[in-house]
């Protein structure tokens, strides 16, 4: 699998202040006070919760000896989990911070592990994972703290039990793998901000929300009969090349004096000097933007025969690429730190993964699915963290345009190419999402009317049900099974905004 790297990067600061001129003809909303500046020197601990995705390559290989007896498939996994963790900072700069951390995350992000050769299929799960890294991050405004993040990661497995594909098992032998561990790396980001909770301040406390994409190497997992078939090795192994994608939210309490910086006449040693907040902008208004990102799906995904019903039962398949994206809105500011809109956008791109026939006269066949356009249009509501940072959740429709497949054999010594196909669909659906958009500054030169915004997005479709036909080669006609696809998509992006309401800022009044 071609190693994606998706980096969160909203790397922005306070708009510029009006001018006197300016603020003469313009009408003002009060804006939302400002809360005592953070002082991010300091050690921190944080709890939460959050969400994930997994890709992995698979295939089968002869144990010992490690020959290859199929090609890759792509499978998925999908889950939850709680995360706990501590970390220390420095605030190198009145608008820079740096730092050290180390996390855990335990869960159940769980998915698919199969055996082609021996058409067979488990539940494999992400049970654990830990990190130990970096980060550095930009004050956006201070106590807004938007930041990357990269280090070590490592994962436990739960090992698998495998069953036949074919409904009860099929009359085939029961194997399975053992737990194993696996090493790797990561890189994400986030955004960190102080806690206000319907303007009731809470010092000390903080939240964040963070996205991580975790790559491990390849682990060959050899198979052994269950106990009631002898408990011998079946000379068969599987591997398997995981990529794991969270998103979690986090409460986080800093021990630097209730995370406030000094007041007048404090010691000034302890303290640096938080970056003064400009006016902020007028939220309301139209807006465009337009930029890029990653993503990942997984699909639940099993062939009926009309005739005889269901001939193979689910397996989770998945698929990962990059995008790029375009969109208008328009927002409306109703108070000092309310906003809500409606938008549009679409996304273009190539997301592919694998899509399975598993029943095809006695072989699996493999092709590759790809989600190459989607598009949306939704509401979403956002809370000024500070003026001229705001976060947001978003919702709405969602549609889904995707390429059809041409099917091969999945076993190497039969080589089989293009057998079937499973015709090109069009999915609607819904998603839920959320991010953060700051307006943009340059090395600490203001751009007016340009901001940045950084967005998750997981979107839901229905199940569609796909006629497989034989290859051209083959005649042509209908092969009688009913591939089944159920995908679940998860995106990451970063787009540039522009407003086109820049010369009318809300003018701040404390």
């Amino acid at each position: 699998m071609k190693k994606l790297v998706i980096v969160l990067a909203a790397v922005a600061a306070g708009s510029g202040a009006a001018t006197a001129a300016d603020l003469a003809a313009k009408t003002y909303v009060k804006a939302p006070a400002l809360a005592p500046s953070a002082n991010w020197t300091g050690f921190y601990v944080f709890g939460g919760a959050g969400g994930g995705l997994w890709n992995a390559d698979s295939n089968a290989v002869t144990s010992p000896g490690g020959l290859a007896l199929t090609r890759d498939q792509r499978l998925g996994g999908t889950g939850w989990f709680g995360t706990v963790g501590l970390g220390y900072d420095w605030q190198v700069t009145p608008t820079w911070v740096a730092g050290v951390f180390a996390d855990g995350q335990f869960g159940d992000i769980h998915g698919s592990i199969a055996d082609p050769a021996r058409f067979t299929e488990g539940t494999e799960k992400l049970r654990t994972s830990y990190a130990a890294g970096v980060r550095l991050g930009t004050l956006v405004a201070p106590n807004v703290l938007s930041y990357v993040n990269a280090g070590y990661s490592g994962s436990e497995w739960s090992g698998s039990t495998f069953m036949g594909l074919p409904p009860g098992g099929g009359g085939f032998a029961t194997f399975t793998t053992l737990s194993f561990r696996r090493s790797g790396w990561f890189v994400g980001g986030g955004v960190e901000n102080s806690l206000n909770i319907f303007g009731v301040a809470a010092p000390g406390w903080f939240m964040k929300t963070e996205y991580r994409s975790a790559y491990y190497d390849r682990a060959t997992l050899p198979e052994t009969f269950t106990p009631a078939f002898g408990g011998a090795p079946t000379g068969n192994a599987a591997t398997f090349k995981p990529w794991v994608q969270t998103v979690s939210t986090s409460l986080v309490y800093r021990f630097n004096d209730m995370g406030t910086a000094a007041a007048a006449g404090s010691p000034t040693h302890l303290y640096a000097k938080a970056p003064s907040l400009a006016a902020g902008p007028n939220w309301t208004g139209f807006h465009v933007f337009g930029g890029g990102g990653g993503g990942i799906w997984n699909a639940d995904s099993g062939v009926v025969n009309p005739p005889i019903g269901v001939v193979v039962r689910d397996q989770r398949l998945g698929g990962n690429g990059w995008f790029g994206t375009v969109g208008l809105g328009y927002d409306r500011q109703f108070n000092s730190t309310w906003v809500a809109g409606v938008f549009a956008d679409a996304q273009f791109g190539n997301l592919k993964g694998s899509i399975s026939d598993p029943n095809f006269i006695g072989r699996i066949t493999e092709g590759q699915e790809r989600l190459r356009t989607s598009y949306a249009a939704g509401v979403r509501l956002g809370y000024l963290v500070a003026p001229n940072v705001l976060s947001y959740v978003n919702a709405g429709y969602s549609g889904s345009d995707w390429s059809g497949a041409s099917h091969s054999s999945l076993e190497n010594a039969i080589g089989l190419v293009d057998v079937v196909t499973t015709p090109s669909f069009h999915r609607n659906g819904w998603f839920v999402g959320g991010g953060v958009e700051n307006s943009l500054n340059i090395l600490g030169v203001s751009a007016p009317g340009w901001f940045m915004k950084t967005e998750y997005r997981s979107a839901f479709y229905d199940r569609v049900e796909l006629p497989a036909s034989f290859g051209p080669a083959f005649g042509g006609g209908p092969t009688g099974d009913v591939v089944t696809f159920k995908p679940w998509v998860q995106t990451i992006s970063t787009s540039l905004v522009y407003r086109f309401n820049s010369t009318s800022p809300v003018v701040a009044k404390y």
